[in-house]
């Protein structure tokens, strides 16, 4: 059988086959959950200049409001403060737009999330103590950090920009509640790990929040959705970064892999109402 693989530490890998991504179509019915959560996927190009993607976040998430006013929670990509890669100077550049948790980027968009009464999630590359993390934050519609979690699994680009992985502990496993619902965060490769993986599962996280600085095309099946048995919300980047090509794709599956809303190659808000039975 064709595999697919993706890259992730060689002691804690997870294959999906070419099936698991684009065939076996299931049924998730949802029509009578009893607990909801209106979520907008956000996919959008990132500038290397850290204020200008600020200030993007910021606009962006007002608009996904305007445009979605029952929205509750709104997800940005991975690292998105700045490219996720500068393959000319990668750990200086990573360097020059980390920033500390809390710190500028967390304080301005907290305020536009109090300032919307909603809940943003976003990728950035936290300082601490010296150390580089690919971090994902999610703040709370009163503007506080509810939650932080450091990429377990990093790729070869993240070592190459200094970053470290947080460790296999039960403190880098990230779940927060909203809406009585059980939510999962995790960042890009974490997917590709079985160690996070069996831990999120076990604690029977029924949304799985996934920000991404991605190249994947749009595939008919959502496997990761299948994997945690929990919906996805993937938010992607889109754009060329030197000669990488980000190809944009973004959505919003349910547990039977059903991609409910989404696009790729393109700029765009998807909007979703989760039902959990």
């Amino acid at each position: 059988m064709a595999v697919l693989l993706t890259s992730c530490q060689k002691d804690d890998t997870i294959v999906q086959s070419l099936f698991d991504l684009s065939g076996a179509p299931l049924q998730y019915d949802d029509s009578n959950a009893s607990r909801h959560l209106n979520v907008v996927a956000v996919s959008m190009i990132c500038s290397k200049n850290k204020s200008e993607n600020i200030a993007t976040v910021r606009q962006k998430a007002t608009q996904a409001k305007e445009q979605y006013p029952n929205a509750e929670l709104i997800l940005f990509s991975e690292s998105v403060l700045g490219w996720y890669i500068d393959d000319e100077n990668p750990e200086p550049y990573q360097r020059s737009i980390a920033e500390t948790i809390p710190g500028p980027a967390t304080n301005s968009i907290a305020q536009t999330a109090n300032e919307l009464g909603c809940y943003i999630g976003f990728g950035l590359t936290e300082l601490n103590s010296e150390n580089l993390y690919n971090s994902f934050v999610l703040i709370d519609p009163n503007g506080e950090i509810m939650a932080i979690h450091r990429k377990v699994n990093i790729t070869p680009e993240d070592i190459l920009s200094g970053i470290i992985p947080a460790a296999k502990v039960d403190s880098s496993v990230t779940l927060v509640t909203i809406n009585s619902i059980k939510i999962g965060m995790i960042i890009c490769a974490d997917v590709n790990g079985f160690w996070l993986t069996k831990q999120l599962t076990e604690r029977k996280a029924e949304v799985i929040l996934h920000p991404m600085a991605s190249e994947v095309p749009m595939f008919k099946i959502d496997a990761v959705s299948r994997q945690f048995n929990a919906w996805e919300v993937f938010a992607n980047r889109w754009g060329t970064e030197l000669d990488r090509e980000y190809s944009g794709t973004t959505f919003i599956a349910d547990p039977a892999g059903t991609i409910r809303v989404g696009d790729s190659q393109k700029e765009g808000f998807y909007f979703y109402s989760i039902g959990v039975n």
